[in-house]
């Protein structure tokens, strides 16, 4: 190249422009190369790019056995395997499938099923080519191959058919035409409300939807959930019955079971004093935080009609009012982020009314419409009449018939004091007074869940007990398989639900025909589920013993106490080696509580109830009163939060508490033993007589 000079990776020109790079010329002289061959053939020069061994060398292949053998191999058993046990776990509701794109999802999603879509006939062939003399098949294309099945199709579809709603009818015009609504019955349904609840659902990783338990499949929204279930079946769903406390606990319970069926179902009751389900919720929410560790942080979202209790539910979770309710609907306008605990965050929605075929007294019996914006409120009357019992309405209104709506409005307008001018009753007034009393659940109503006219299971207990026991025959044994089946499935969803029903406070006083006696599950309801360490547990196991230890020493006085004659017949050795013992399992259990730090705020001088006792040994009948006073009553441990001192009340005592965070103090009518910030609290109460001896 004598026109170049070479200057790093460019040659320059005389000009001093840039010409062309190293790999540019080298690229072109690699075009411009022609190998040289002799007169024979044979190449003399080969090109830069072919290859230079040498003749006769033999190429050698890595020993390795994967270049021989399949490398990943399964059985089509192992497929079939992971198929039943994955549509297994898809169907239970309570076990949830982690790291999906590591899985061969593929094989349930993507499996053929049978094509029994309608064929469009008029679509792949014409009527001219498939009928008539221009045919060109001697059989139709049908969606049926025989007539049997041709009949079938047809009486379903016949059975099916709703003249309501066949618009090709020919009707005649009547002239009467239907009211549009009123724009009250359409809030809930706005571009804005849908956008939040989509933002919402975006935003969050496991979807509460909160239902009222009085009418558990009135608030639910199938479209919702079809809808996760296709476009975002990684999120996870979970029901919520609010408002347990306006029904009976067996309706409760029932509803739980039925919709654990489907999705892991709670009852919860909100209230920032006596709530029920705050432990459960709680605690499943942290074992969603513990599935999902590899995020920072995940979000709940709560959805639901308007009026279910969304805000109230999520001022119980944090104990305060963190969110605006009201007893009205359409309290909450926009969605509020709210935190929990450092991983996990709430999310409040506007309540949505999802697109369904209820009437107007539909919606303003589910609670979406404030009352005081309907424009005739009285036409909604006789649905609360006819749903509600009619004991129910007469001991809320104390009016003991009525012949029809407007009748039991006039007489409540009568009794209540609301009339106008002329002394008329004012019946919209009224109206909306008893629908408020609906909304509010002051009026005693609940759906009953599935099978709840009569339990299923008393149901074939009676017949079963009916039938003959000699001969067991073949509806015998169904029977009694169909029972067991029950109680099986019954048991398992129970297992899931790991809630209390006895403790659920029922505001509503309901006749004996609504209430059912309810088996308590073994399971307790969790209503302390705070993360507690080691330490904690082993102070409780110590509390555990100290309680077995007082209940022995009850037992033991108890029998005392019923048995006189054997109390007056032991020596006074005898006595005096019990109080011995029982003051030293009572010594030891302070030593090892002054050991961990524990702080004694009060306690009893034993010394001077031994010395009384044996001054008093020789009079066998002040020994006995001694003996049936003295009770060791330990009523409860109480656990609280912080370092707030609660002692146990009972309805007998005078207390005049005073309380102090950092110097614990108590002054109470009666002496206490008390341990630890963590509030152990243990009774010693003493009769009047041991109190004029100086105690």
């Amino acid at each position: 190249l004598p026109y170049f000079k070479y200057s790093g990776d460019l040659f320059v020109g005389a000009g001093g422009n840039n010409m062309r790079d190293r790999a540019t010329i080298k690229r072109l002289n690699m075009y411009r190369q022609k190998q040289r061959c002799n007169s024979r053939g044979k190449v003399i020069k080969p090109l830069q790019y072919q290859n230079t061994v040498a003749p006769g060398t033999v190429a050698r292949v890595e020993p390795n056995i994967k270049w021989f053998a399949n490398t990943r191999v399964i059985k089509q058993s192992s497929l079939q395997k992971f198929q039943e046990e994955m549509n297994a776990v898809k169907k239970d509701p309570y076990r949830v499938v982690m790291r999906q794109s590591k899985l061969p999802m593929s094989l349930l999603h993507d499996r053929i099923k049978a094509h029994n879509s309608k064929v469009h006939i008029l679509d792949t062939e014409t009527f001219e080519t498939t009928f008539g003399p221009k045919a060109q098949r001697k059989r139709p294309i049908l969606s049926v191959g025989e007539l049997k099945d041709f009949a079938e199709q047809a009486e379903v579809s016949a059975q099916s058919y709703n003249a309501e709603k066949d618009r090709d009818l020919v009707s005649e015009d009547s002239g009467v035409k239907d009211e549009p609504r009123e724009e009250i019955f359409k809030k809930g349904q706005s571009k804005r409300i849908w956008g939040e609840l989509y933002k919402v659902i975006d935003s969050s990783d496991v979807i509460i939807q909160v239902l009222d338990a009085r009418d558990p499949l009135g608030t639910r929204s199938q479209s919702i959930e079809s809808y996760l279930k296709k476009e975002k079946p990684w999120k996870h769903l979970i029901f919520v019955l609010n408002k347990c406390d306006l029904i009976p606990t067996w309706v409760t319970k029932r509803w739980v079971a039925v919709l654990s069926q489907e999705y892991p179902t709670l009852a919860f009751h909100a209230s920032l004093t006596n709530s029920f389900g705050k432990g459960s919720l709680i605690q499943l929410l942290r074992q969603f935080g513990k599935l999902h560790s590899d995020k920072k942080q995940i979000s709940i979202g709560f959805i639901g009609y308007p009026n279910v209790g969304k805000s109230s539910v999520i001022n119980t979770l944090r104990s305060k009012k963190v969110c605006n309710v009201a007893p009205l609907a359409g309290e909450t306008k926009v969605w509020q982020y709210i935190t929990l605990m450092r991983r996990i965050f709430l999310i409040d929605c506007p309540g949505v009314v999802y697109p369904s075929e209820d009437s107007e007294t539909d919606i303003v019996l589910k609670g979406v419409v404030q009352v005081e914006k309907i424009r005739n409120p009285e036409d909604h009357i006789g649905a609360v009449l006819e749903r509600a019992k009619a004991e129910y309405i007469q001991k809320t209104y104390r009016i003991p018939s009525w012949s029809s709506a407007e009748d039991f409005l006039e007489k409540l307008a009568f009794r209540t004091g609301k009339l106008l001018k002329g002394g008329e009753p004012d019946l919209s007034t009224v109206s909306k007074m008893v629908l408020n009393d609906w909304q509010r659940g002051r009026i005693p109503f609940f759906v009953k869940p599935p099978g709840g006219e009569m339990d299923e299971e008393e149901e074939l207990g009676d017949r079963l007990e009916a039938q003959d026991v000699d001969g067991a025959s073949s509806s015998q044994q169904e029977d009694q398989k169909l029972l067991r089946q029950n109680k099986e499935e019954m048991q398992k969803i129970f297992s899931n639900v790991k809630q209390n029903f006895g403790k659920i406070n029922v505001a509503p006083e309901f006749s004996e025909e609504d209430l059912v006696p309810v088996e308590i599950p073994d399971i307790l309801d969790p209503s302390w589920s705070e993360d507690e360490d080691e330490q904690d547990e082993e102070n409780e196991e110590d509390e555990e013993k100290v309680e077995e230890q007082i209940g022995g020493q009850q037992k033991e006085e108890s029998s005392v106490s019923e048995s006189p004659t054997k109390a007056e017949k032991k020596s006074t050795c005898d006595v005096n080696k019990e109080m011995d013992e029982k003051i030293a399992k009572l010594k030891h259990f302070l030593d090892r509580a002054k050991s961990k730090h524990f702080s004694a705020i009060r306690f009893v001088s034993f010394r001077t109830l031994k010395d009384t006792l044996q001054h008093k040994q020789q009079d066998q009948k002040m020994y006995k009163t001694l003996t049936t006073n003295i009770e060791f009553l330990q009523n409860r441990m109480r656990f609280c939060k912080g370092q707030r001192l609660r002692p146990v009340h009972t309805k007998n005592d005078n207390y005049k508490d005073n309380y102090k965070d950092n110097d614990i103090s108590v002054h109470t009518s009666e002496r206490y033993l008390v341990y630890s910030k963590r509030t152990l609290v243990c009774r010693f109460k003493f009769s009047s007589a041991l109190q004029q001896d100086g105690f």
